[in-house]
Order: C-alpha cells, then structure tokens, then sequence
C-alpha cells in the first residue's frame, strides 16, 4: 500500500501515488489529498466532481484549486460544498484586477454569478458577506445582491459596497418593502444628503433611527425639519435626533413640544443655543408638561439659578427638575472656580444659588462666603448627603437658607424653593 496511506502525510505524495489515490476507494485519502494546496491542478480539477461531497467541500476550501475547478463546484448540488466556495471567494476575486478579458477573469465571474444565483438564501447571504466591500466585482452582481429579497443578502451590500451609487440606492430605496434593506442604507458610511432624504420619508420606524444615529450621514436642514415633524409619534427617533451634531433652528422648536424635560436639556447642553432660545425651550416644556404649579411661578420665570454639583448624573436630573418647575433660565456648574467665574462674570445677575456641599475643589461653605461678599442677600440652598442635625445646623450658622438632602424628590424641592421665595416676600 502507499506510504502516504499509512500516515505519512506531511508532504505530497509523488503525482502516480496522487493519481492512483483519486482513481481509489479510501475516501478520507482522497479528501486529505484534496485539501493539499501543492497538489497538481488537473487533481485538483478531477476532484471537482469526486462522487463524494466532503472531497469536493475539501477542493472547494481550498485556495490552489484552479479557477475551472471552482466553476464545476459552483454549480455542485452540495449545499456546503456551495457555502465553503462562497465563503472563500475573496481567494478568486484578485484575478478581476489583472485582466478583465482574460478567461480566468471571465470563469471568476462565472462563479461569483452562479453564487449569486444560488437557490439558497443562505450561499447568497454568504456571498454577500464576502464581497461588500470589494469594488471589483461586476456591479451587476453587486447590484443583485443588493436587490435580493432576503435581508440576508441585501443588507450587507446596501450598508458596505462601494459599488452603488446614490442614485441606485435611491430606486431601491423606493421600490423596498423591507425595513431591513433601509435601515442598512441608513447605516451606510458618509450617507448622500439625497439618500438620506429617501430614507426618511419611508418613515421607517427602524431606518430613522439608524439614519439619526448615523453621524456620518449628511442629512439636510429640510429632512431634520421633515423628521423633527413626524418624531413625536416615534420615541426612538427622539434621543438620536436630539444628539445629531447640528439640529436647524425649526427642529430644536419642534422637539421641545414633545421630548422629555431631560432630552431638551440635552439639546440644550449639546447645541450652544443663545439664551433667548434656551428659555423658550423650557418655557415650552414647563408649559406642556404642566407637571407642578407654584404660586411663585414667575417669580420662578424671572430668576437666574446657578447650579453647582459635582455629580453630572445629580447635576442633570436637578436641571430637569428646575425646568419642571418652571425655571427658564439655569446655568450648571460642576466646579467652584467656575461657579464663582459665573456668578462674577453673568451681565444678568443670579437670583438663587444651589450648591453641593462636597465640590472637589472648594467646600460649600467656602463659596456662600465668596458669594455673600458679591451679594449678601442672594438665597443659597445647599445639596447634601449630610443627614444629620449636626450638619444641618452648621450649614444653618453659616448662612445657608434650605439645606436639601440627596438623593432628593422633587416635593421637597419645591417646598425648599417656595420657603425661600416666601421669605423674599413675593
């Protein structure tokens, strides 16, 4: 019997003793064989159409097999002899840059067609998958891909190849029926201005929301009027469209009517918004939420509060809870250095101060005495964690007006500003 029968498989064996092996009966020895990339093509080629399926799975992996070889195999009744071939296609595609017309080109094509093709959903999404970002494939087979009706296969086209241009994504884009097809164009790198306009008006509750959260996507003034508009009834969009790197004067008016109290802050935060809008904007929400009304309402309007808290999380949610009282205009620190800055450098002065009492540079006691040097009869509500009569005490000899403790609910908020806006005599 052979010698590379017997296990000494480690290297090839000589072409008659390959010969004779393929004609033979040992299919685990004609497999093996098959697998060996320094194995003389036309073996490789007989292998092609072995009877048995995991020596063709074996021809179809491997990457020295001559391109004729793989074109049989395209078209192989195996399935996985099909799916190993289109899983190792990327080995085929460089012979499409060389020449074009030659015929190893023309088999290539030949095979990424066929697989293409395929009855199997399953060979074209791997296909798929293999080639979306190549740019020298056909672009009809790009284009096929791109149109299938399984999502599988389309989607990975749609969001990577390089080979669709704007105005072909826009007429799939139209004639789709398919969330998935859309929402992976939405997802596609540096998104034409025009296609993400398609997108949009499909109104596709998951497509939108990838287009928002797709900041590489030029979305045009007019489409993020056109989505701000449809949003309310879409709470996903809401968050996306709030955090896109730049929103049109139209679209910040229309999300604060029906966003959270937290998301316009954000908005706010996030955008540099002049403070004639920002006060707008909370007025807006304050009005529509309608959640606490306090007799000292505009009074509540009219005052200025600079908020210092190191926390961003506390910091966050007392700005949400300012504007749902009806404050307009907040500013949020999470220093003393820049509440102080703040408080000196404001042309409009700051009416009630609130204060963590454990800022990482400077005490609370440390900035009401700064404060009160500025402006000794301005209110000053400290944040505490300090759950002691001790505490509060101290913090009452040294001149702070409520001292409220964290985390803390929005009635004893409002009771500790309406004691202080009492005490003022409004």
């Amino acid at each position: 019997m052979f010698d590379w029968l017997k296990g000494k498989r480690d290297t090839r064996p000589p072409y008659d003793e390959a010969k004779a092996i393929a004609q033979g009966d040992d299919v685990e020895a004609r497999r093996d064989l098959a697998a060996l990339t320094d194995l003389e093509p036309e073996l490789l080629y007989f292998f092609a159409t072995d009877k048995n399926a995991e020596v063709r799975q074996a021809v179809a992996e491997n990457k020295a097999a001559p391109v004729h070889a793989k074109v049989i195999l395209s078209k192989d009744e195996d399935k996985k002899v099909r799916e190993k071939l289109a899983s190792r296609i990327t080995e085929l595609t460089p012979a499409l840059d060389q020449d074009a017309s030659s015929r190893a080109s023309e088999m290539v094509i030949e095979v990424l067609q066929g697989l293409a093709n395929d009855q199997m959903a399953e060979i074209r999404s791997i296909l798929s998958q293999e080639v979306k970002q190549l740019d020298n494939i056909p672009h009809e087979t790009a284009s096929k891909l791109a149109r299938d009706m399984d999502a599988s296969v389309a989607a990975p086209m749609l969001e990577f190849s390089p080979l669709l241009e704007d105005e072909e994504l826009i007429e799939i884009i139209s004639e789709s029926l398919q969330d998935e097809a859309i929402t992976a164009i939405a997802k596609r790198d540096g998104l034409g201005e025009n296609v993400a306009h398609a997108v949009a008006e499909t109104e596709s509750d998951e497509a939108v929301q990838a287009l928002l959260e797709n900041q590489s996507a030029q979305i045009g003034d007019n489409t993020l009027n056109f989505i701000s508009e449809k949003a309310e009834e879409h709470e996903n969009w809401h968050g996306p469209l709030v955090n896109r790197d730049r929103l049109p004067d139209q679209a910040v008016q229309n999300v604060a009517k029906y966003v959270t109290t937290n998301l316009v802050n954000q908005m706010i935060a996030k955008h540099n918004l002049p403070n004639n809008v920002v006060k707008d904007l909370r007025r807006t929400v304050f009005n529509r939420l309608n959640k606490i009304r306090s007799r000292y309402v505009e009074q509540y309007a009219n005052s200025r509060v600079l908020l210092a808290e190191e926390d961003e999380g506390i910091r966050r949610q007392m700005e949400n809870s300012l504007t749902e009282l009806g404050f307009i205009d907040i500013r949020c620190v999470e220093d003393g250095e820049t509440a102080m800055r703040v408080f000196e450098a404001e042309r409009t002065p700051v009416k009630l101060m609130i204060c963590s009492d454990n800022l990482d540079d400077m005490e609370g006691q440390e900035i009401l005495e700064e404060v009160r040097d500025l402006d000794e009869d301005i209110p000053f509500m400290l944040l505490s964690e300090k759950n002691d009569e001790a505490a509060i005490m101290e913090a009452k000899r040294y001149g702070v007006n409520e001292y409220i403790l964290k985390p803390y609910s929005d009635a004893d908020l409002l009771k500790r500003i309406e004691n202080i806006y009492r005490k003022l005599g409004h």
